[in-house]
């Protein structure tokens, strides 16, 4: 099992977010490899920074850790776009439209978005095809969980 972890950092609240994953997945899908699984991390920072809305690969979970989404057509969109340093880094070709695309692309069976306040979030990324979101878990932090919808072409990833 593959798991993309887009934005991760190693920060406290990047650790409290993976326990917070870890135990849904404990509690509604136990057969699901979670502990063991293979980690990829697509940070953008740095000059070796990975731009997850690039990548072409497929996911089994992909995680988005507070990826920063500021306000559309505002300044601070436009002096982000392609900062690859800081909090307020952003792919040159963040949108909702790539975000939701991308997401779609990696088949995954869960999507896990923990956001703050600027941040990509379920409500942004609206509803997905293929995908229902599942209830919010009550938290210090908000997460949003999309879950594949199953079908005979899927259920036997």
């Amino acid at each position: 099992m593959n798991i993309a972890l887009v934005g991760y950092t190693d920060s406290y609240n990047d650790q409290q977010w993976m326990k917070m994953a870890g135990a849904w997945v404990a509690e509604h899908d136990s057969a699901l490899p979670w502990v063991s699984a293979t980690r990829l991390v697509f940070d953008l920072r740095g000059e070796k920074g990975v731009n997850f809305l690039d990548d072409r690969g497929e996911y089994d979970v992909v995680v988005l850790f507070a990826i920063y989404n500021p306000p559309a057509d505002s300044l601070e969109l436009q002096q982000s776009l392609g900062r690859r340093r800081g909090q307020t880094s952003l792919a040159p070709n963040h949108s909702r439209e790539n975000w939701v695309a991308r997401l779609v692309r990696t088949n995954a069976k869960y999507f896990f978005i923990f956001r703050r306040p600027d941040s990509v979030s379920g409500d942004w990324l609206g509803e997905i095809e293929r995908y229902t979101k599942q209830p919010e878990p009550a938290g210090v932090f908000g997460m949003t969980v999309y879950q594949r919808v199953r079908s005979a072409s899927t259920d036997s990833k």
